[in-house]
């Protein structure tokens, strides 16, 4: 059949319809790609939602959510009658967040308006080490560690009119903010200063060490004294609280309720406050008299070792530390030759002189090398033979009595007790280093030395602060160090405290302690306790004792009266006597040359006396001894005259004696 014109063929079933058979294919590839890619798909999801939900978690956490510590108020330090010594006050510093400094994508345009705002923070602030180099060091330090939100102290003390000038302009300095740290405030500035020490920042090159027990880089710490000794009750515990920011970093609410902070621990020293003035009071004047650079004063507790005051002088205003010291006011401390930073009561290590006859006195008895009946003449001026020519006079070296030095004197005949109350250099000369021509062996410096140490002269401070030791020759040392034999003459300089002889204020008073204490040597104290904000004990510190003296009771009495005659009629600090009161007590004159004298010229030549330390020790009242104390001015004059008066008015002032006519404080006198 024709249908216009056109043929018309017809289907067969062996033909397929035309492109059945390539859509197929294509319908069959087109479901296996979105089979995978809902598998892909599910896969990914997968991870997302359950694999990596907790590290997402964390991380929008961490971009919105700052954990910010609370500072902790620091403990308070007080006296033993719990009279405040220290204050805490706000201090101001500047610092920088990171994350909320001027933002653009455009790297140099973000770096130069970030050193703009440098440049005017270092001016405002004008500290020495605050540039703009040091600021952005730090801030990028900060960075680098992944802690863009935290707060970068780059100014510490800052005056709180520069801090309010700087925070009002902090809107035109993004990211700079103004905090309020605790800080401390010393009322009583060099009364206590070498005592309580003062706090700071972390030192450079420990933040390490500090970080490891839980500080932060900024955090301040005690750097000296009892801050120092006593951080650990005094820091107190960090509160903590969650802050949401948002992307810029600024603050949007607080989140869940904050952990409160723990207030440091309180610390109870052993020192009475009103006898530190008395001790402030009675020696300054004296030195000022007396010209004197340098000079200390302690006074125990005999019966318990406590530090019931302890004054060095020249000392230094812990304020000027936590201030922020200069340049210039380190530099003068640094090069004062007397160094106001050194405890002068707990570290010089000078000679004590004829306090230390104390030592000789118990050594020689209990050696058996005299008894309370020996007798040596003192003629005032005698001459030891030359070892190598005896028989010949001219070769001789003469030895004085102090007696003969400032009277022409002489004590003549003296009994181990008359020389004590006397202070007769003769004696004790002999008695230890022996003398031919009297058939007196002497009991020689290797024993004085032993009992130096049983007293504690030369041990390890046991003291919460300080670090001094004196120091006891021997022939073995002086051989070993300088190469030289071991000489009469160093026996007796030894056995008058002298020579070779070191040993600190503290060291003496402990020893004037221990005589007291019927022999019982204490270990000094300066922590009594450590109390909570109500004032319960935490902690008490107990007495310690170190050793008893191995001192028979008849040599421990013989010592103690003759003490108690020094300050007698019949004694060397007659002077120093308190009317109606009785007190025991020991004057020393220490001759010296050493490099601080040498410096200042105090060392003249071309006088046959030699420049001397003013010393004196004492305890009081003479039955049941209250206080014990050590006085020593260096280059102070006689202990007699200077020294023996200011423990005069120490102790009437601590026992509430009015003194109508104090000892005056002489410039010359007898030892």
């Amino acid at each position: 059949m024709i249908v216009n014109d056109l043929p018309i063929r017809r289907r067969t079933s062996q033909t397929p319809p035309p492109d059945n058979q390539g859509g197929r294919t294509r319908l069959l590839m087109l479901g296996a790609g979105m089979l995978i890619a809902f598998v892909l798909l599910s896969v990914r999801l997968y991870d997302l939602q359950i694999t990596y939900q907790r590290n997402f978690e964390a991380q929008a956490r961490r971009n919105s959510l700052v954990e910010r510590k609370i500072p902790a108020p620091r403990g308070l330090i007080y006296d033993r009658n719990g009279e405040p010594l220290v204050r805490n006050a706000p201090a101001f510093q500047v610092a920088i967040i990171p994350v909320r400094q001027y933002q653009s994508d455009n790297l140099i345009e973000r770096r130069i308006k970030r050193m703009e705002i440098y440049n005017r923070l270092a001016q405002m602030i004008n500290q020495p080490g605050v540039t703009a180099g040091d600021i952005y060091t730090r801030v990028l330090a900060k960075v680098q560690q992944g802690r863009p939100y935290d707060r970068v102290v780059i100014a510490d003390n800052v005056p709180r009119e520069t801090a309010l000038v700087i925070q009002e302009q902090a809107l035109t300095m993004p990211g700079v903010v103004v905090q309020s740290i605790g800080s401390r405030t010393y009322p009583y500035k060099e009364l206590l200063g070498n005592i309580l020490g003062y706090i700071g920042r972390i030192p450079a090159g420990q933040e390490t060490q500090y970080e490891q027990n839980g500080y932060e880089r900024d955090d301040r710490v005690g750097l000296a004294g009892i801050e120092f000794v006593a951080e650990e009750y005094l820091r107190g515990t960090k509160g903590r609280e969650t802050i949401l920011v948002d992307a810029s970093g600024e603050e949007l609410r607080r989140q869940g309720e904050p952990v409160a902070p723990q207030e440091g621990y309180s610390v109870r020293l052993t020192l009475d406050l009103r006898l530190q003035r008395i001790i402030s009071d009675a020696l300054i004047p004296a030195m000022q008299l007396r010209n004197a650079p340098r000079g200390a004063v302690v006074a125990l507790n005999p019966r318990t070792g406590e530090v019931l005051g302890m004054v060095s002088v020249p000392g230094y205003d812990n304020n000027l530390f936590v201030q922020g010291i200069s340049q210039k006011q380190w530099q003068a401390l640094q090069e004062d030759l007397h160094n106001p930073l050194l405890n002068h009561a707990t570290d010089d290590l000078v000679p004590p002189g004829s306090t230390f006859k104390i030592v000789t006195t118990a050594a020689l008895l209990e050696e058996g090398t005299v008894t309370p009946y020996t007798v040596i003449n003192d003629p005032g001026i005698f001459t030891l033979p030359d070892q190598y020519d005896p028989d010949n006079p001219a070769k001789g070296q003469k030895f004085y009595c102090w007696i003969a030095l400032s009277s022409n004197g002489q004590h003549g005949p003296q009994r181990i007790d008359d020389a004590l109350r006397n202070s007769c250099d003769t004696y004790f000369y002999k008695a230890v280093g022996g003398y031919a021509p009297e058939n007196i062996a002497g009991m020689g410096p290797d024993k004085l030395a032993k009992w130096m140490t049983i007293f504690g002269i030369g041990e390890p401070s046991k003291l919460e602060i300080g670090f001094g030791r004196g120091f006891a020759p021997t022939p073995a040392w002086k051989r070993n160090t300088f190469g030289d034999v071991w000489t009469t003459g160093d026996s007796y300089n030894m056995s008058i405290g002298q020579g070779f002889v070191l040993a600190t204020p503290l060291e003496m008073a402990n020893v004037m302690a221990s005589i007291a204490n019927d022999g019982v040597l204490m270990q000094p104290q300066l922590v009594r306790e450590v109390v909570d904000s109500d004032g319960k004990v935490i902690r008490a510190f107990e007495p310690k004792v170190i050793r008893q003296l191995p001192i028979s009771e008849p040599t421990l009495r013989l010592i103690q009266q003759a003490l108690i005659d020094v300050v007698s009629d019949r004694g060397t600090a007659r002077a120093s006597q308190i009317p109606g009161f009785q007190y025991a007590g020991k004057t020393g004159t220490a001759e010296f040359c050493d490099d601080v004298a040498i410096k200042t010229g105090v060392c003249y030549n071309g006088i046959a006396y030699l420049p001397t330390h003013a010393w004196f020790v004492a305890y009081a009242p003479a039955v049941n001894p209250q206080l014990a104390l050590a006085v020593y001015v260096w280059n102070g004059g006689q202990g007699s005259g200077v020294a023996a008066p200011i423990a005069q008015r120490i102790i009437a002032g601590y026992f509430n004696i009015p003194l109508e006519k104090p000892a005056p404080i002489e410039k010359s006198a007898l030892e």
